[in-house]
């Protein structure tokens, strides 16, 4: 009763809140968290010497903007690798709980410190977000982790089934207990979520009479993906209240694996968004042949910013405002592309296309994000492999009969693109034209395409889902 009475009144108390105030305190908590870095912060304080940058000058979010430079990877995780206690408050590594490492995507490891108090506070938060979303004080939860690298997540409300990413594990599990809970949690990349759901039907599973939910991190969410999954489950991949729900979350991890997150209403305007694109161009002008996704944050966790790149995108910008965080990062490029949304702008825009009805009740600050990883293209087109993934999970019979991998390069012929077919599906002159077809027809330049059987596929055949695939 107690917990329920909590998660309404705090419902209740962001649906009132003001963004305007909301972005104000925002801005408080940033300024703080800055000079308690430019104090407490070796590293730092270095880093802002080099820079010419006087921390008592900054007393305004004003002046936190135009003279506090950007970190990045190579300012901090790079520079420290070996003496990353400079990075920590007062140069320090104690009590510390958990180290998680990033993906290194990029070439680079950054890190996490997480002291026991983050540990708590990260915990609250959780079980916060699982109940306000699934439900999971009042319904017995199974939450099935199977993110890689050993990436846990704290909750005192749910089952956790740690699978790491062995779809037998996961596929075995959910044989095993799904009859002993209301509903089932899976937490995965798209891909190894793809291959569990397709070798699951195959092993017998009827996902149709599983309560199940999604949530889906490591890239991007094509919103094609969320319909095959849909299908698959048996869902309507347009939300109400009473469905399950295929979300995604964006996580960075030296910051936090829940940064920012869809709901059931965002999932609604994205996928108007992918109905309307003169709406989608009202919201959202910079780069209109991609569908970047929609997702909200809390900027009392977060100080959220951009900057600006060409072709009116920007690199997302992010201030940590956790007052326990053992590496306090400061203005971090996390080097995804994307753009803040007010919430104002959100609710305007839909009242002038006649969509009021999509407004969401919690009036928090939204971001939109594109990812990182884009090829430049003779015509001057910047594809990126979101616009690729759209495509191949378009159609049914393709997505069933492929990894969701390939690779895009640039060739003598123009684009190469090159994809691999699941191990179960032979290789045919219909599939590989109805793949040619579809890309040809959509991707505006010239294009050499390879499909490949499964195992010959030239990068990388037995994939283990460890380390996150590059595309480009």
């Amino acid at each position: 009763m107690f917990r329920r009475a909590k998660k309404y009144l705090t419902i209740q108390m962001l649906a009132s809140f003001e963004p305007a105030k909301l972005k104000e305190l925002s801005e408080k908590k940033a300024l703080k968290a800055f000079q308690k870095a430019a104090s407490k912060v070796p590293a730092y304080r270095q880093f802002l010497k080099e820079h010419d940058v006087s921390a008592s000058t900054i007393k305004t979010i004003e002046d936190f903007k135009k003279a506090v430079p950007l970190l990045d990877k190579d300012t901090t995780f790079k520079l420290y690798a070996d003496n990353i206690k400079k990075l920590c408050v007062e140069g320090e590594i104690n009590n510390i709980h958990s180290i998680v490492s990033s993906s290194g995507h990029s070439g680079l490891f950054s890190y996490s410190l997480i002291n026991k108090k983050e540990i708590v506070k990260s915990r609250e938060a959780i079980d916060f977000m699982l109940d306000y979303i699934f439900n999971v004080g009042e319904k017995k939860t199974l939450l099935i982790n199977c993110l890689p690298m050993g990436v846990k997540i704290h909750s005192a409300l749910v089952t956790i089934a740690d699978t790491s990413v062995r779809p037998d594990i996961v596929i075995s599990a959910i044989k095993t207990f799904a009859s002993s809970y209301d509903q089932i949690i899976l937490i995965g990349e798209n891909s190894f979520v793809k291959k569990c759901l397709e070798d699951g039907a195959e092993a017998g599973i009827e996902w149709k009479k599983i309560k199940m939910h999604i949530v889906l991190g490591e890239e991007i969410l094509p919103e094609n993906l969320r319909t095959y999954f849909s299908c698959i489950l048996g869902l309507n991949p347009d939300p109400t209240e009473s469905q399950s729900l295929i979300g995604s979350s964006l996580g960075v991890a030296e910051l936090g694996l829940n940064i920012f997150y869809e709901t059931k209403e965002l999932i609604r305007i994205r996928r108007l968004m992918q109905r309307d694109r003169k709406f989608k161009e009202a919201l959202i002008a910079a780069d209109p042949d991609n569908l970047p996704s929609l997702m909200q944050y809390n900027p009392l966790r977060f100080f959220v910013e951009e900057s600006p790149k060409e072709r009116g995108l920007s690199d997302i910008v992010l201030t940590n405002l956790q007052e326990e965080a053992v590496i306090p990062l400061v203005r971090y490029n996390i080097k995804d592309e994307g753009i803040c949304v007010s919430f104002r702008h959100l609710k305007d825009t839909l009242a002038a296309f006649g969509y009021s009805n999509y407004l969401p009740r919690v009036r928090l600050p939204l971001v939109a994000v594109w990812g990182r990883d884009k090829i430049m293209l003779e015509e001057g087109f910047a594809l990126r492999p979101e616009f690729v993934k759209e495509l191949l999970y378009k159609e049914k019979d393709i997505a069933e009969n492929i990894t969701g991998n390939f690779k895009l390069s640039n060739s003598k012929a123009g684009l190469r693109i090159e994809i691999q077919t699941k191990k179960t599906t032979p290789l045919s002159e219909g599939l590989e034209n109805q793949i040619r077809d579809l890309l040809i027809t959509n991707i505006p330049a010239k294009a050499e395409i390879i499909i490949y059987p499964y195992r010959d596929f030239p990068h990388g055949m037995e994939l283990s889902y460890e380390k996150k695939f590059q595309y480009i």
